[in-house]
């Protein structure tokens, strides 16, 4: 007989020999179960998305900019003397001719001054006279002598001096009578006033502006170029101008101006397009859009804006691989702004496939799901006998 001991042994060996199938069993159930669940999350993970496929940009691009319309010249006019104004005959938005009176200053202190010019003169004038004909009489008594050298020559310095000081009399009466002139500020050339900056009963120094005249020959438009496209420009090149307070009038121009340096707050170039033909509906001051055709040599394609986002410090799109349809996280160089959406100067070729919708939900090696014409269209515009 066995023993107590023999048979526990042997009724558990028997439960092991029969538990044994399924214990074998388990590992290949788990790689079952693992694989199912494996393509489960694969198949979860394949998302639908938008996409397009980019195209070459055009090499032409146009920029555009507000500006105002400016005079080339704008002077600040003033009198050429001091004193006080009594009246100003024009008022802001006037046109001036050439000669017009713009003011007039009290003349009285002037005119004061005019006259003892004149008195200081005539005095001159009976000196020099005078003085002429002691020379002239010590110059016929010299050779007989009835005077002395040193006589004749005294009377030579003193003619010298008598007309010297008639022509200096003469040129004083010559700015008295100047300045009685200056006294009437007259318009030197033909403008608009664009600012008052004295009024009648002011007291000026020589040179206060009075008035800002702009000049009627040339009409400008003023416009500030970012620094990134002021190398696109160059004298003389064409633009479009168009007034918003006249949309449906386009008008041509050219570039004059390029300024050598930036403005130190905004960091912008200043521009000066000139207006060929102006109508005679442009004002001084009114805003206008210029449009400048330039070349673009950096920017391969055109993406639209919602493909491009900043992972790590880093700009990027996902590109679609249209074979296996994963989608792969690429770097790209930003060129500028286009009407499409931003130009890539490098990081992408035309005909890759970009998603432009959720790129914020998407991670390198991700499969997605296209739409069905997508791939053909990506296959046409990479073969190089599609045009």
């Amino acid at each position: 007989m066995r023993t107590a001991i023999e048979k526990r042994f042997s009724g558990a060996h028997v439960k092991a020999r029969a538990w044994s199938p399924l214990i074998l069993s388990l590992p290949l159930i788990g790689v079952l179960l693992g694989c199912e669940g494996e393509a489960k999350v694969e198949q979860e993970n394949v998302r639908p998305v938008k996409a397009v496929v980019v195209g070459a940009a055009e090499r032409d691009r146009m920029l555009t900019y507000s500006g105002v319309v400016r005079p080339r010249i704008e002077s600040a006019v003033g009198f050429r003397v001091a004193g006080k104004i009594v009246q100003r005959l024009v008022n802001v938005g006037d046109r001036i001719e050439i000669g017009q009176v713009i003011a007039r200053l009290d003349d009285t202190d002037l005119k004061l001054a005019e006259g003892s010019a004149k008195a200081a003169l005539a005095s001159a004038r009976t000196r020099r006279d005078v003085a002429i004909e002691n020379f002239e009489r010590a110059r016929t008594l010299l050779p007989k002598a009835f005077i002395a050298k040193a006589t004749f020559d005294a009377r030579k310095n003193e003619m010298d001096a008598a007309v010297g000081a008639f022509d200096a009399a003469e040129a004083q009466l010559s700015q008295a009578i100047n300045a009685v002139g200056y006294a009437t500020l007259r318009a030197d050339k033909a403008g608009i006033v664009t600012a008052v900056r004295a009024e009648p009963g002011q007291v000026v120094n020589a040179g206060t502006p009075v008035i800002a005249l702009a000049g009627a020959s040339e009409t400008e438009i003023a416009i500030a170029v970012p620094e990134q496209d002021v190398s696109r420009l160059t004298a003389g090149q064409p633009v479009d101008l168009t007034l918003w307070a006249g949309p449906g009038l386009t008008l041509k121009g050219s570039i004059r101006e390029i300024s050598a340096q930036a403005d130190p707050e905004s960091r912008t170039y200043a521009v000066r397009a000139t207006v060929h033909e102006p109508p005679a509906s442009i004002r001084l001051g009114m805003t206008a859009s210029v449009l400048i055709k330039v070349q673009d040599a950096t920017a391969s394609v055109v993406v639209p804006l919602t493909s491009v986002t900043d992972i790590g410090g880093d700009t990027v799109v996902f590109v679609v691989e249209p074979g296996s349809r994963v989608v792969r996280r690429t770097p790209v160089t930003l060129a500028a702004a286009a009407p499409e959406g931003v130009r890539i100067a490098r990081g992408l070729q035309p005909g890759d496939i970009v998603v432009t919708a959720g790129v914020q939900f998407l991670r390198d090696g991700m499969r997605v799901r296209l739409a069905a014409d997508v791939e053909q269209r990506a296959s046409n515009a990479k073969s190089p006998h599609v045009k």
